[in-house]
Parts: structure tokens; sequence; C-alpha cells
């Protein structure tokens, strides 16, 4: 395709450019954050922001998530006379698949779109540009303490959905098909262990 000035473009040369330059800004990141100084207060204001912005959503995006595991859970487990391991099953697929699923999509969702929109009013009002005459760099100073803030509070928010997840899978295995209190908890050592987590 030719365009107005007669040069011709590729179809899909633009995402490329969005993709090499947010490749980049990550390259950057990383540059930045063994540098001195540490935007402390900074980090401590973003990690607060991201907690408040994502931990209602969070928690309750997760009830419904551990209702849905437990519930298909314990009914494939009723039928194959397994009912015992339901809690066991239930925590692990909260805790390695669901939990991590729900924190990245609420942090990159609500937190990230917040982030986006604060830097983008500060270049609106030229403010980044501001700070490159003063030589002050925008990286060091807003970029890399919303980057940590997010991987600190993504890890906080991935333990309170597992946490909100069991619970919410417990009192629908539980009230709602009968299950056993006893068995859905002791199963959890006899399956979920501690490396489970880390994944």
């Amino acid at each position: 395709m030719g365009s107005r000035s007669g040069t011709f473009s590729v179809p899909g040369t633009a995402a490329l450019t969005q993709v090499g330059r947010l490749s980049t800004l990550g390259w950057e990141v990383l540059r930045a954050i063994p540098r001195r100084p540490f935007q402390f207060r900074e980090w401590i204001q973003q990690c607060w922001f991201f907690a408040s912005v994502t931990i209602l959503p969070t928690a309750l995006v997760a009830i419904p998530f551990g209702a849905v595991i437990a519930l298909q859970l314990g009914s494939l487990t009723g039928q194959i006379g397994a009912q015992s391991f339901t809690g066991a099953a239930s925590a692990l697929a909260i805790v390695q698949q669901a939990s991590p699923l729900i924190t990245a999509l609420l942090v990159a969702g609500a937190g990230g779109s917040a982030v986006c929109a604060d830097i983008g009013a500060r270049k609106i009002r030229e403010e980044i540009d501001a700070m490159e005459v003063l030589g002050v760099s925008p990286v060091q100073r807003l970029i890399v303490p919303r980057v940590l803030a997010a991987m600190v509070v993504s890890i906080l928010l991935n333990g309170l959905v597992s946490v909100v997840g069991v619970l919410g899978g417990y009192f629908f295995n539980v009230v709602m098909q009968g299950g056993t209190p006893g068995a859905y908890l002791a199963s959890f050592n006899a399956l979920a262990q501690l490396p489970d987590l880390y994944i």
C-alpha cells in the first residue's frame, strides 16, 4: 500500500514498533533499578496505591473462582468416590492456576491502567519533559518505583487470592455440596505441599 508520502508501509509495522519501544523501556527499567538514589517514598506510595486499587476486586473475583473449582471438583470426585481429596485438589487448582491468573489480570487491568493514566497525564502536562531538561531520569524517578510496587503487591495479592479462594471453595464444598469439613482440611496435607506455592 502506498502512503501519502509515496513510500510503502508494511502491515504490522506499527505493532512491531510498539513492541520494540516496550522492550526498550523494560531494558531501561532493569538498568535503572540498581542506580541511586532509590525513590523509597514514591515506592511506598505506589505500593499503597496498587493495594488500594486492587484488593477489593481481587477478593471479589477470587470467591467465584474458588466456588466454581470446588463445585466442579466436588461433583467429579463424588462420582468416582474420591470426595476426601476434594480439598487438596481444589487448593492445588486455586494456588497453582487460579490465583496467579486473577492477580495478573487485576494488577494489569486495575493497577496498570491507573499507572498509565497517571504517566499519560504527566506527559500531557509536560512534567516528563521538564524532568528530562533538569537532568532527572523519568524512568528512574517514575517508572522503577511503580514496577517494583506492582511486583511486591502482586506477590501479596497472590497470597490473598489463594486464601480467599480456598475459603470460598471450602464454603461451597462443605455447605452447598454437603462435604465433610475434616476430610476437606485433612486432604491439604496429603497432596498440597509448600513447593506447590513456589510454582
